[in-house]
């Protein structure tokens, strides 16, 4: 508890600081909310054009991609330290996390806190809010489903953690891994927002295992939207998210016992 305590004054504090200048955090949270728009409205383009992508509708899609966009939004928010970990190994900082008497994961949490992020989860979110309304009026989902959809949609958001989690943990190898990222991060998070129909075999394995960004969407909506799975799909998710993140805090803890200080 008490390093709950100091993660959430370390929050806090960083909030206040970005709060300092209120202009700046309107004008990013809507900049990174209208790119999300932007990307929606050339899928939209695209969808309108050819009614369906591997079976799935517009407001099908609508859903993934929303439940994407929050669970990605959320990461940002409360992980953008973990995002741009390798510069605490490039530049020694580590080390000053190491001698405080908490851990370290949660220290560097607690260092950085973007809420302007929240843009790309709040308009992720409108764009879910459409989707499900449209398929709650044609009886495809019903209230009990649109509430699993909103929780999940918040849960998913340990994907992305686990992903960058185990991205960030390389850097005690590798040092640099900002060129790994596009690879472990910004593309399968991208093909999540897509049904992973439209992929060829071995690469939905891919996304449902090593890269598990399915579990954020895909696998508990193909149930709920009549498209395969069992209802099993619907405790896999939350479940295989939670069990991701331990196994990625394990990594980090090896990492840890095998990091050299800069220079050594």
């Amino acid at each position: 508890m008490n390093a709950l305590r100091l993660y959430g004054r370390l929050a806090a504090a960083s909030l206040r600081a970005r709060m300092q200048y209120k202009m700046d955090f309107l004008m990013s949270t809507f900049l990174y909310g209208m790119l999300t728009v932007s990307d929606f409205l050339m899928l939209a383009a695209i969808m309108l054009r050819f009614r369906e992508v591997g079976g799935w509708n517009i407001y099908e899609v609508g859903l993934l991609y929303g439940m994407s966009w929050i669970a990605m939004g959320l990461y940002r928010t409360f992980a953008p330290e973990l995002h741009n970990f390798d510069r605490y190994i490039v530049y020694g900082e580590f080390d000053g996390l190491l001698v405080r008497p908490w851990p370290t994961l949660l220290t560097l949490l607690g260092r950085n806190f973007e809420p302007h992020r929240l843009g790309a989860a709040v308009q992720g979110g409108i764009i879910l809010w459409i989707s499900v309304s449209h398929l709650t009026q044609a009886g495809v989902l019903d209230g009990l489903d649109v509430a699993y959809i909103v929780a999940a949609s918040i849960v998913g958001a340990l994907i992305p953690f686990g992903l960058s989690l185990f991205t960030a943990t390389l850097a005690f190898w590798v040092v640099r891994t900002g060129e790994l990222q596009p690879f472990t991060m910004y593309a399968p998070v991208t093909a999540s927002q897509y049904p992973l129909t439209v992929y060829p075999r071995w690469l939905r394995l891919l996304l449902s295992s090593i890269l598990p960004v399915a579990f954020i969407n895909y696998i508990p909506a193909q149930y709920l939207l009549g498209k395969g799975g069992s209802v099993w799909s619907l405790v896999a998710a939350p479940a295989f998210g939670v069990a991701f993140v331990t196994v990625a805090y394990a990594f980090w803890r090896l990492g840890e016992r095998h990091y050299h200080s800069t220079g050594s």
